[in-house]
């Protein structure tokens, strides 16, 4: 995934100053992706470079003058055209859970099936999170970020389903 486009993206909804792009970023799409300020400032100084965004200097509640960042119409061309670009299909489960599963089978079973029983929890406790935060919020958000969420919640649902069944399977192995 590629941040410049997200940044595009969030730019488009309004102009945002450094500070607010990171909170609506985190709120948005903080479980999926996370930013730091170190990524957020250089990309969005290489943006500008790219005239794909520009800011405007405005002072801020400190001391301290704020950059407020702006979409211009270049920038509004390349996210239109990045949004309908077809994606290349290559579907990757690419997180640290998986990574661990593939070497587990250097350890005991019975300390993989304590590790997967826990994560199992944890998915479900997740699961139960993101079906509340939808009910809580769904008439403060558009209908794509409601998409999204319960997209988290079947992904949720199948990695607990996927779960349940390699500890049925380990535990009635030899």
């Amino acid at each position: 995934m590629s941040l410049k486009y997200a940044l595009l993206g969030l730019l488009a909804e309004s102009p945002k100053y450094g500070y607010e792009i990171k909170q609506n970023f985190e709120s948005t799409l903080g479980n999926v992706w996370s930013v730091s300020y170190g990524q957020l400032y250089p990309t969005l100084r290489r943006l500008s470079e790219l005239g794909w965004v520009t800011k405007k200097t405005a002072p801020g509640k400190k001391a301290a003058e704020k950059n407020i960042y702006f979409i211009t119409d270049t920038g509004k061309t390349v996210l239109d055209d990045w949004l309908l670009k077809p994606l290349r299909f290559s579907y990757k489960v690419k997180d640290e859970f998986t990574l661990k599963f593939l070497f587990f089978k250097k350890l005991p079973k019975d300390k993989v099936l304590e590790y997967l029983k826990m994560q199992q929890k944890k998915t479900l406790l997740q699961r139960e999170s993101f079906q509340r935060t939808l009910v809580s919020i769904r008439d403060e958000i558009d209908y794509y970020l409601q998409a999204i969420i319960r997209k988290g919640v079947i992904h949720l649902e199948a990695e607990n389903q996927w779960l349940e069944e390699v500890i049925t399977d380990l535990e009635t192995s030899s």
